[in-house]
């Protein structure tokens, strides 16, 4: 049976802790219960929020008028199998690490790289979630929702999502009109491919690994991940905070001749990825503190909250930060979580 609450603390629900109430709140473990929530939410003339681990969202300081559900639907299945990859259903409320964890036991590779991201798996798709090298859109098969408009139960083919860096159909023209309720992956049987990154590279070097096993791969990225984000269980944060700006490769060209430490990451048609951490700290704000909000010592991508910041808190150093990177570089930062 639905359970709705009233004035929930936004803060127990977010890994960032900002913000101030839910107007209505309630979790969902089976897909049913999608039709009485909508007809709860419309007898209130109150959208509806879907809500997954609260890891990459800032809410505002008052009440949040709207019906926010915690999607908790979990489960996986085979759905077809192969001497050469498996296809998996997993529920969108699953931890997306452990779904990682799972796939690394019993041998599947492809989302690897991608382990110890916060968040549920149902969230992946919307924000086509990514890491060294990894991004969702490359083992998606399918994402089974909920349509609202339609009131049907659909399933939503990869190229129906839209899927570019870190983003997809689910932020953009369909944002609010579907329910994720589970999210279909082809995951390969062959041997892993190494990220070709720096930090990981260095890391398998020192350790005299010449080449990894999947499990070697997923602790390689858990341990290099631990020394660069903090643990939102201790300290607050929406994890990466800005995304790496895609640039014209003659613009990435002149700022690797200013600064021929930077790494760059070609992406095709004559556009390259700059690290938006590179930049934030070539500016001279990584280990800032702002007052309520600080950016991480160890990670200039990451805004942590120090205690009791505010929303406005939160935009304000936001604000600073993408002004600053464009006087002195002439890019423009991105946040990675939406502010709603």
């Amino acid at each position: 049976m639905l359970e709705i609450m009233e004035n929930v603390d936004i803060r127990d629900y977010t890994t960032f802790k900002v913000g101030g109430k839910f107007r209505y709140f309630t979790k969902l473990s089976d897909t049913l219960e999608l039709l009485a929530l909508y007809e709860f939410a419309k007898e209130k003339k109150l959208p509806v929020h879907i809500l997954g681990g609260g890891s990459n969202m800032v809410f505002p300081d008052g009440t949040f008028e709207c019906v926010v559900v915690k999607i908790e639907f979990c489960g996986f299945e085979l759905i077809a199998e192969t001497d050469e990859y498996a296809d998996l259903k997993i529920g969108a409320g699953e931890n997306w690490d452990y779904v990682v964890e799972c796939a690394v036991e019993v041998n599947l590779s492809g989302i690897e790289a991608m382990s110890a991201i916060p968040g549920t798996c149902g969230a992946t798709p919307v924000q086509n979630v990514g890491a060294y090298g990894q991004e969702i859109k490359d083992s998606l098969v399918s994402v089974d929702v909920y349509d609202t408009k339609d009131n049907k139960f659909k399933t939503l083919s990869k190229v129906y999502c839209e899927f570019s860096y870190r983003n997809s159909i689910f932020k953009g023209e369909a944002k609010g009109r579907y329910v994720i309720i589970a999210v279909t992956l082809r995951l390969s049987k062959g041997l892993p491919k190494i990220p070709n990154y720096p930090g990981v590279k260095t890391y398998f070097i020192e350790k005299s690994i010449n080449s990894p096993t999947l499990f070697q791969i997923r602790e390689a990225i858990i341990e290099i991940r631990k020394k660069k984000l903090p643990d939102p269980k201790e300290i607050p944060s929406a994890g990466s905070f800005f995304k790496n700006p895609i640039v014209d490769r003659h613009i990435a060209h002149e700022l690797k001749m200013k600064y021929p430490e930077l790494t760059t990451f070609p992406t095709g048609d004559d556009l390259v990825k700059i690290p938006a951490g590179f930049l934030i700290e070539t500016a001279g704000l990584k280990g800032r503190d702002f007052g309520a909000v600080s950016v991480y010592p160890n990670n200039a991508l990451v805004l942590v909250n120090n205690g009791n910041a505010t929303r406005a808190d939160v935009e304000k150093v936001r604000d600073q930060i993408i002004r600053t990177i464009f006087e002195k570089f002439d890019i423009t930062l991105e946040t990675e979580p939406e502010f709603v």
